[in-house]
């Protein structure tokens, strides 16, 4: 009888919440991402509906896919040696696509008008209209942020503060910046400041088109879009301060950086297990991540690459999308890999990476050096970033890269210091007081039992620029001070004719 009462005791106090994760990015890194967040609720008891564009057959227990799969076809197909296309633009514009196409979905929209949500969480991804997810459902809203903390969510949750002394998110300069550097990235964020502007009207109206039926279907009010845009509850951040400078940032931005990566490591299969055991030499493991893909390198690069691995006297593990007749015997292709098992074996030596995020962030957990070859988007950052560290190398994309490669990794398998180094950082990434699964538990019921986490936001957006900038202020002391002046001129005008009429009677008598 007293188990029985406990029991229902217990299950008084824990109440779970209905949570929905919206993962929209046609990429299986970002469903990655957004399973990170999700785990960690499931496992707190709660509630997860996740629209993703990479629903699993099996869905863990509690969690519901809405297939928003058919964002996957409005991929273009990117050619490794030719970026040109992807401009800011056109990342913006293809934000703006596959956003529409989520909310055109059939099973997205019923979800939005007909079940009620405790909480939303969206990933941040060049558009900023996704915060009608939150606002429709009059939930507090959890924004995830996949890459480093920018300049653009910093407005979004408080001043921008940080132009002065940390660089922007597209440009590289180390820190401390130089006089001509900082001016660059004054100007690089007067620029982008600017573009964000003369966005904000398109911004708004796709705000209005996309959720001003669905909020009218629901029978509640539709936000006004500034108001909908600064709510934001919590701000997650894929960072670390052992990987990204610390920011004074206000106490709902919390760093999670690497939450994505499973403690307990998954097994390898056991042909890769067997493999990777007797490479006593060492591995070397060659990716260019889940978007990029070996196989459409040319073809004179591809096959300067495999004399190059032939040569070494280590195990090369290389994930490549096709079949590849006479390899080399220590050369082996894989068209998927267990990417955070592998970099977890004692015998890999270096990873050969495009300088993603998350496998930057797999690299620096398991303490193994890099050799970045970054492609387009945070890629050249984050590359630039790890050699700054001393933990990598980096190397240009191109039909030559070869040998440049060959130079790289002779400097890296035959000086200890990237390894060492790579150990180290490993050790400070990993020394946290709580978990980021933990944190991001905590963070999410904190916003739905308080209501939004207003105790922790940034009271920056309760004030207008001019007030920020204290200028009503000097404009009242400069009011007061010329009123002074000009009262103390009358006096002494007054005080002066007084005198000249005193020495004028002087004269006279």
């Amino acid at each position: 009888m007293r188990r029985v009462v406990l029991f229902l005791w217990l299950a008084c106090c824990v109440r779970a919440h209905h949570i929905l994760c919206v993962q929209n990015v046609p990429s299986r890194s970002h469903h990655t991402l957004m399973m990170g967040i999700a785990r960690p609720l499931l496992q707190a008891g709660h509630q997860v509906t996740m629209i993703t564009t990479f629903p699993e057959e099996k869905p863990m227990k509690n969690l519901r896919y809405i297939d928003v799969g058919h964002i996957r076809d409005m991929v273009p197909n990117v050619v490794l040696t030719d970026t040109s296309g992807f401009s800011h633009n056109f990342v913006k514009a293809f934000a703006r696509n596959i956003s529409r196409s989520t909310l055109e979905t059939p099973a997205v929209r019923e979800a939005l008008i007909k079940q009620n949500f405790d909480a939303v969480v969206t990933e941040w991804f060049f558009s900023d209209s996704d915060a009608g997810y939150a606002a429709v459902q009059q939930a507090p809203w959890i924004l995830l942020s996949g890459m480093l903390m920018q300049t653009h969510l910093e407005n979004i949750i408080d001043s921008v503060r940080s132009i002065p002394t940390i660089p922007t998110f597209m440009n590289d300069a180390p820190i401390p910046m130089s006089f001509w550097q900082r001016l660059v990235n004054t100007g690089s964020y007067i620029l982008m400041t600017g573009a964000n502007i003369l966005d904000q009207s398109k911004m708004e109206s796709n705000y209005v088109s996309d959720f001003s039926a669905i909020s009218s279907a629901r029978g509640v009010p539709l936000p006004p879009y500034k108001d909908a845009l600064y709510n934001v509850s919590v701000l997650l951040v894929n960072s670390h301060p052992s990987f990204a400078p610390a920011r004074s940032l206000p106490p709902n931005v919390v760093d999670i950086g690497g939450y994505h990566i499973d403690e307990n490591i998954a097994p390898l299969p056991k042909d890769l297990q067997d493999l990777l055991d007797s490479s006593s030499k060492g591995v070397v493991y060659f990716s260019m991540g889940s978007v990029l893909k070996s196989a459409q390198l040319p073809e004179k690069t591809k096959k300067g690459l495999i004399k190059l691995f032939s040569e070494l006297p280590y195990t090369v593990l290389w994930k490549f999308e096709e079949k590849i007749e006479g390899l080399p015997k220590n050369v082996h292709v894989r068209p998927w890999m267990p990417q955070s098992s592998i970099l977890a074996h004692p015998n890999v030596r270096v990873f050969i990476t495009h300088g993603g995020l998350l496998s930057t962030l797999e690299s620096l957990y398991h303490g193994v050096p890099l050799i970045a070859i970054p492609v387009f988007g945070d890629q050249p950052g984050n590359a630039k970033r790890c050699v700054q560290e001393g933990r990598a190398l980096m190397v240009t994309i191109g039909e030559n890269m070869a040998e440049d490669l060959e130079e790289a990794l002779k400097e890296m398998l035959g000086n200890d210091r990237y390894y060492n180094k790579a150990k180290e950082l490993s050790k400070l990434f990993r020394n946290r007081p709580v978990k980021p699964n933990q944190l991001i538990q905590h963070y999410v019921e904190l916003a739905i039992e308080s209501k939004g986490a207003f105790h922790l936001r940034s009271k920056t957006h309760l004030y207008k620029w001019y007030e920020l900038w204290m200028l009503d202020q000097i404009v009242f002391v400069l009011a007061i001070l010329a009123i002074v002046f000009s009262l103390l001129k009358k006096v002494a005008g007054l005080f002066m004719t007084k005198q000249k009429n005193k020495g004028k009677k002087e004269k006279k008598n």
